[in-house]
């Protein structure tokens, strides 16, 4: 009777650790994103970063995540935003009344630093959907004026209500993606990644 329960006790403990040493997935992944902030600019406007009155046109980020669950990511991303070359013309007179005209050029700066955390609802071998909720700070530099001063600091909110990634490669650990959403990274994103 010993042994019986002996044997129950090694085979259930077994089946345990074999459950736990899940290997079916990666726990670590990077990616890099690019996404498009026209259609952010029409339904947030003046939520987002704006460029001297014009528009945003494009974001790429940067993202880590750690996986602990084969459904659950955290992890982060540095986005940065892509607007338009700004031109400054001014004129300076001297005390004889000449003068002299001046530009400058600049490529105006913002960036996000935003945590994210991802829950997936199918994972497959080569298909994963998911959904993402991200919150951060968004940091905008550009030139001072009487009515605007830098650098700026402001919320960021980002949600992805249908995230797709597709693995392929000799481990499948090389993906390609693609997420809709709304918030401040754009309506649409696409993106490539690493994991291991």
């Amino acid at each position: 009777m010993k042994r019986i329960f002996l044997i129950t006790f090694i085979v259930l403990a077994t089946f345990g650790l074999n459950a736990q040493k899940d290997t079916s997935y990666y726990k670590h992944e990077v990616r890099v994103t690019f996404g498009e902030s026209m259609l952010t600019n029409f339904f947030w406007l003046g939520l987002i970063p704006r460029y001297g009155g014009e528009v945003v046109f494009a974001n790429v980020s940067l993202s880590y995540y750690y996986r602990p669950y084969k459904w659950l990511w955290v992890g982060g991303s540095f986005v940065n935003y892509l607007g338009e070359l700004m031109h400054y013309n001014w004129r300076e007179y001297d005390v004889n009344g000449n003068y002299r005209d001046f530009t400058k050029s600049k490529l105006k700066y913002c960036a996000a630093i935003a945590p994210e955390i991802r829950f997936s609802y199918l994972n497959k071998k080569h298909i994963t959907l998911y959904s993402a909720l991200s919150v951060g700070v968004v940091i905008e530099d550009g030139y001072e004026s009487k009515l605007t001063k830098y650098p700026n600091f402001f919320p960021y909110f980002h949600v992805t209500c249908f995230g797709f990634s597709g693995s392929f490669g000799k481990k499948n650990n090389i993906f390609l993606g693609f997420e809709a959403g709304a918030g401040m990274r754009g309506c649409t994103s696409m993106h490539v990644g690493y994991r291991f």
